[in-house]
């Protein structure tokens, strides 16, 4: 049978890598003992020692300013905290509701006002507090220095040419390696958490604010331009507002970064909620882990939703039209819209109280200014009547706070509405943990994967000699990308040879492909079924969510007490963690499958299974290949931490180098695995894109 041109690119990888597999094994055979680079070459390439002796350069003769830098963090931090303490807590639930009110609606103002209400109800207030204000301070820092960043990388070619490779290391990165210097430089406690987070999440603002500036369109400069703006007033009147919709989304991205390496912080001496984690996870308490991990999920759904709103708000997204609480699908049922058309006027009554207050406040203001320039009062009332929405809020806030101070206070949280699942949570583990039927389950499961997947595999990739390993990697690199990834590859894996990582990356390459694989076989079968059925891809959706916004530590105590302590534990932690992208984007590669291609295959007489496993399966394979893509990155940062249960690999490196305040040598580690990263990012991409190519999808530029 004759094969189209198109079933020759699909077909032609899978015999290629097949053709690669079988020499690598017969080379294998050949080389049975444990390869090892070269010893002179290690020798020759002291990199922790060049890290740790420039370190106790810098600390020797710069700590002083450091320290004062830190003390002014830590005041920062203790300011706000001090605040938010002993701030009454209805004033910080109505406050986040105004904010949340005032970019998504009322929707989103009764689920953030009710997810902050949980945080008491947990009895984790003061913990999400101190979280709260650190993440304050550090998204302050990130995002100002990242927007300023952004808008010289927007400005000058060179520069954004030369950051861009300094933001990638900073973004690839485990968040890990930050902490070490951030202690040596600023200490323990907040500060280093604080400088540590922004470097960490600075880089999606940076990004994001460079990318926004230079998609504004060309015909709008053009047109400021017509009538004399000069370069700033075109960078600050013109630009600066269009993009700001993208900047939100930065922030966005900063916030979520930061907020999962708050968690890791607790590990350096900071507090908050991650470490009642952290704590959970020493102690084998699952139930504390969980309460602390729930409130970060909210405090996270909570960012996300506010940010993104946001965002769309300034694209001109209006969430006060239409059914304003109740879901879209009650149109035209009576009683929904009685009770909608209530609330319309309610709105109107408010909005009515906050512009008369408004337009009070900014006659008092031009009152008062006037002997300053007609010029300057107006332009004051103008501000205040624009900004009558944060003025009515901040008033009624404050009337809150006097109530509560000079008339009657509110006191503590109500205990009657507190609640805890940590018994009912530590009950159910016990009960799975004591199960012989489960028992038996993972204890079959772990003999499977490391007798049939990770042995074998780490023995075979660790029995290869380096320089095949090197030469493989670049060529295939280089067929799938271009020659300057090929040459990052090549040095790359240099650097981990020379640097006496080359076993430890190998066995850690072996996990991450092992935990892959794990994650191919149980999310793409989930995400299939998801797009076929719409009732448990509804019932999927939120525990994906949630899976996603889950604290890492959080997944590491209940595989610890249901596998024990080893690399296995380590892997299926890998595994559960890496899993929603790959049903996600299956699930999504499926349904964005054109009708028109259904369509066809439905009037040649297809069934629905040809046309799954023919048509739309093969069509999604790109999305698939994406899911995977991002299935290997979070691998890699899930890698970071599983040595708390018995993980080895590079990850074990990087946290043996922070428990003996080895810089150099997490450093070292660091940098392995972003070359793993970079180079594992670019070959799924690739293929992926090859996939699109040979099933003639359209394609945008990469």
């Amino acid at each position: 049978m004759k094969l189209s041109n198109q079933q020759r690119e699909l077909i032609k990888p899978v015999g290629i890598s097949a053709a690669v597999i079988a020499i690598s094994i017969l080379i294998a055979q050949l080389t049975p003992d444990e390869q090892q680079f070269p010893k002179q070459i290690v020798d020759a390439f002291p990199f922790a020692d060049w890290i740790n002796n420039g370190q106790a350069w810098l600390k020797e003769n710069y700590q002083w300013a450091t320290r004062a830098f830190a003390d002014v963090i830590r005041n920062s931090i203790d300011a706000v905290e001090t605040f938010l303490v002993l701030t009454t807590w209805p004033v910080i639930v109505l406050g986040i509701g105004l904010i949340a009110f005032r970019f998504g609606g009322l929707r989103l103002a009764l689920v953030c006002s009710l997810s902050t209400m949980v945080w008491a109800s947990l009895d984790m207030w003061d913990a999400a507090m101190s979280t709260l204000s650190v993440m304050f301070v550090s998204v302050l820092m990130a995002s100002l220095l990242g927007i300023v960043l952004g808008i010289f990388a927007s400005q000058n070619d060179r520069f954004e040419a030369g950051i861009r490779p300094i933001l990638d290391t900073m973004q690839t990165l485990p968040g890990f390696v930050y902490l070490l210097p951030a202690i040596f430089f600023f200490g323990i406690g907040s500060p280093p958490s604080v400088l540590a987070i922004v470097v960490y999440a600075l880089p999606p603002v940076a990004r994001l604010t460079n990318l926004g500036i230079r998609q504004v369109p060309h015909e709008t400069i053009e047109a400021a331009r017509s009538f004399g703006s000069t370069d700033r007033q075109l960078l600050f009147k013109v630009k600066l507002p269009l993009a700001l919709p993208s900047i939100a989304m930065g922030i966005n991205q900063t916030i979520m970064m930061g907020l999962a390496l708050v968690v890791l912080a607790a590990y350096i001496g900071a507090g908050g909620l991650g470490y009642e984690v952290y704590v959970g996870l020493r102690r084998l308490r699952f139930g504390q882990g969980l309460e602390a991990g729930i409130a970060i999920l909210l405090m996270a759904i909570m960012f996300d939703r506010i940010t993104t709103a946001a965002s769309l708000r300034h694209q001109g997204n209006d969430p006060n039209k239409g059914f304003k609480l109740l879901p879209i699908r009650l149109q035209g049922q009576p009683w929904a819209e009685t009770f909608e058309q209530a609330l319309t006027f309610i709105y109107a009554i408010c909005g009515a109280i906050s512009g008369l207050y408004a337009k009070f406040l900014a006659g008092l203001a031009q009152t008062i200014t006037r002997p300053l320039g007609i010029r300057f009062s107006t332009g004051l009332h103008r501000q205040v009547i624009t900004s009558g929405y944060f003025l009515t809020s901040m008033t009624l806030l404050t009337l809150v706070y006097l109530f509560d101070a000079h008339v009657t206070g509110f006191g503590n949280y109500p205990s009657s509405w507190e609640f805890s699942i940590q018994k009912p949570a530590d009950a159910a583990l016990e009960v799975l943990t004591t199960s012989t039927l489960f028992i038996g389950i993972t204890t079959w499961f772990r003999g499977f994967v490391f007798n049939w997947m990770l042995d074998p595999l780490a023995e075979f990739l660790v029995g290869l000699p380096w320089w095949y390993v090197i030469g493989l990697l670049s060529a295939s690199v280089w067929l799938a990308c271009n020659r300057t990834t090929a040459i990052v590859c090549v040095f790359g894996l240099l650097f981990i040879g020379a640097t006496g990582l080359w076993s430890i990356g190998m066995f850690s390459m072996a996990q991450i492909l092992v935990s892959v694989v794990l994650c191919m076989a149980i999310g793409i079968p989930l995400g299939i079924l998801a797009a076929v059925n719409n009732t448990f891809e509804a019932i999927i959706r939120p525990v994906l969510d949630a899976m996603q916004t889950l604290p890492a530590f959080c997944y590491l105590i209940p595989v610890l007490m249901f596998f024990g302590g080893n690399v296995v534990s380590a892997v299926i932690a890998i595994m559960i963690y890496s899993l929603p992208p790959v049903i996600r984007l299956t699930n999504l590669g499926i349904r964005e499958v054109s009708t028109e291609a259904i369509e066809a295959a439905t009037s040649f007489g297809s069934t629905f299974s040809q046309t799954l496993l023919k048509v739309k399966i093969p069509l999604a394979l790109p999305s698939i290949m994406m899911g995977v893509n991002q299935s290997m990155m979070m691998a890699l940062a899930m890698l970071i931490i599983t040595p708390l249960i018995g993980g080895g690999g590079i990850g074990r490196e990087v946290f043996v180098g922070l428990s003996q305040a080895d810089t150099g040598q997490s450093l070292q580690a660091g940098l392995g695995i972003v070359f793993f990263a970079v180079v594992l990012d670019r070959l799924t991409q690739a293929l992926s894109v090859r996939q699109q190519k040979a099933l003639g999808l359209n394609i945008g530029t990469h």
